[in-house]
């Protein structure tokens, strides 16, 4: 295994994308035992310039932490999980380029592969479940808080499950000695914060409705959760549902778009994204049914103007992507 040559480097960097979910936490977990396994003295941190509220339920339940920081110094060596764009990371490019960077990723592949030594990308439900073919592959049974971080990885990511499919479930049969699934089940439920359910409000009070070619497509806009707004929106009875959030503070535009499974037989939301992104000077990515990206913004430009373009574009790309049963 090619990945085996990177493990026996003096210091680690392990980066998780922004509002790191418990995939992306996990994986990172995991890496890091596998890491210290072949070589106990390594320095290996792992950072994230934010972590989800669910993210830091599991972590506290399992006794964890990783370091919350924006433009963390680099190891020589970088690893890089459950990222599909370099815009999801707070890092400086140009330090990142000098290292010897490696990727481990479920998501389509993109520009961020190209800079790495190394990109492991299978198109898994999960990020986790790459690492625990890895770990099966080399013949090494993780702990239990990692077993314990992998299955809450699994599970979030799949969404409860429903993108599961049967290697899913063999992969979870693996991680399950002495756990009880009840009680990953319940580390992942959380009963939405306040914000959250408000933004929910606000992007449904401000959502714009289109129908093309029989499907409904919504647009709207937030501050904050855009998300966790584009699911909501789908899952009120939309087939399509983009939702921006611009952030003057950090000068920057997010866009989430959410689709039904029928709509993601005629296009692959996670391509469409990365399209989008480049005509916005960003970069995105995602997959079949969940996609988002990242552009800076001009903030010479009014905040309502802006939202305006992006959702624009964003419909009008779709419909020149989209293709017709």
């Amino acid at each position: 295994m090619e990945l085996l040559n990177y493990l026996n480097r003096d210091s680690y960097t392990i980066l998780c994308h922004h509002n790191a979910d418990p995939d992306a936490i996990a994986s990172a977990m995991a890496l890091k035992y596998l890491i210290n396994k072949y070589n106990p003295n390594a320095d290996c941190k792992i950072y994230a310039d934010s972590i989800s509220k669910v993210s830091k339920n599991v972590l506290n339940e399992i006794n964890e932490a990783i370091f919350v920081e924006s433009y963390p110094k680099l190891s020589d060596t970088v690893f890089i999980v459950d990222t599909s764009s370099i815009n999801q990371l707070k890092v400086n490019e140009e330090e990142l380029k000098k290292r010897e960077v490696i990727l481990i990723d479920h998501h389509k592949r993109t520009d961020l592969a190209d800079m790495c030594k190394l990109a492991i990308i299978k198109e898994y439900p999960s990020t986790s479940e790459i690492l625990v073919d890895i770990f099966r592959e080399l013949n090494i049974y993780p702990s239990k808080p990692v077993r314990i971080a992998l299955l809450c990885g699994i599970v979030y990511d799949t969404k409860h499950l429903k993108l599961a499919n049967a290697q899913t479930f063999e992969r979870i049969s693996y991680l399950l000695k002495d756990i009880s699934f009840n009680k990953i089940l319940g580390m992942l439920n959380l009963e939405s914060d306040y914000s959250k359910r408000t933004a929910h409000l606000k992007a449904c009070s401000r959502m714009v409705l289109k129908e093309f070619d029989g499907l409904n497509i919504a647009l709207s806009h937030v501050s904050s959760h855009e998300a966790s707004c584009a699911k909501t929106l789908v899952s009120i009875g939309a087939d399509l549902a983009f939702v921006v959030a611009v952030r003057k503070k950090e000068g920057e535009i997010r866009v989430s778009a959410r689709c039904r499974k029928n709509v993601s037989r005629y296009i692959h939301l996670g391509e469409l994204m990365e399209k989008i992104a480049k005509k916005l000077n960003g970069s995105g990515g995602g997959h079949s049914e969940a996609g988002g990206l990242n552009a800076p913004y001009d903030k010479k430009k009014k905040k309502e103007e802006v939202i305006k373009e992006v959702l624009n574009l964003c419909y009008k790309t779709f419909v020149e992507e989209y293709k017709k049963p």
